[in-house]
């Protein structure tokens, strides 16, 4: 029992055990509470290992393969790191493919800062920048960085907005991502009319229109069933067909 008179000591050490009965602890207090370090010695590590690859890829030393982005500008890299954090990567430098011969990979689809961007996440497993969500998760799928693209997924359902979500909507089907695909179809059915005001949403129904048909269906069955539980009995007109509906009790026709 602790009483007003007792004081308490805060030990910390990795692995030591010491017994609460000895001489030493109880001339001082009733009660010692002991504290394993040993997680932040394993922060401490953690943090000196990835700064520590930061600057062998900001070095540049024993680079032995080239990136050459799609705007002409070449990063160093190792293929060691890369082989080690891309399955994609591996299998070009495993098999006879013509990257394997010139150590040259050309990625004419990305430019060099999302490039730079994708190489700091395979070397430090780092943060990923809101800037460069969209362009990181079309990266980590092409190249299979499952973390980057939980990162960059979270990214883009959180920071989801009128003006660019239907770009977002169109990029989730196109690389069949099925969480971020229903939180973008669940964002605009919640802002429907600001979102079809959009020019990505144009963009949308111009490229895809079974894909915005989906949006204006499910926009639809939302109202409807909206309505439905707001009202014990009254008319509405449905969004899409313009068509009087009628809602009694429990049924709506």
């Amino acid at each position: 029992m602790v009483t007003s008179d007792s004081r308490i000591r805060f030990m910390a050490y990795e692995n030591a055990y010491y017994d609460n009965d000895s001489d030493e602890f109880n001339e001082v207090t009733d009660h010692v509470i002991k504290v394993d370090i040993k997680p932040l010695y394993n922060t401490v590590a953690c943090l000196n290992l990835k700064k520590e690859f930061a600057n062998i890829l900001a070095c540049k030393e024993f680079s032995d393969v080239t990136l050459i982005a799609k705007d002409g500008i070449e990063l160093k890299a190792h293929k060691a790191i890369l082989c080690g954090r891309s399955p994609v990567f591996a299998a070009m430098f495993r098999n006879n493919f013509q990257e394997n011969k010139t150590n040259l990979i050309r990625i004419d689809d990305m430019v060099a800062e999302v490039i730079e961007e994708m190489l700091k996440f395979l070397y430090t497993g780092g943060d990923v920048l809101e800037t460069f969500a969209k362009d990181l998760f079309i990266a980590a799928n092409k190249y299979s960085l499952l973390d980057l693209q939980i990162m960059c997924e979270n990214i883009l359902i959180n920071t989801m907005e009128i003006a660019t979500v239907a770009d977002i909507l169109l990029l989730a089907d196109r690389l069949a991502n099925a969480r971020l695909k229903t939180n973008a179809v669940q964002f605009i059915v919640k802002n429907i009319k600001t979102v079809t005001e959009t020019e990505g949403w144009k963009k949308l129904c111009e490229t895809d229109h079974d894909l915005s048909r989906l949006v204006l269906d499910k926009t639809e069955k939302n109202a409807k069933r909206m309505r439905y539980n707001n009202s014990s009995f009254g008319t509405y007109v449905e969004p899409a067909t313009g068509r009087n509906s009628v809602v009694s009790g429990n049924s709506a026709t």
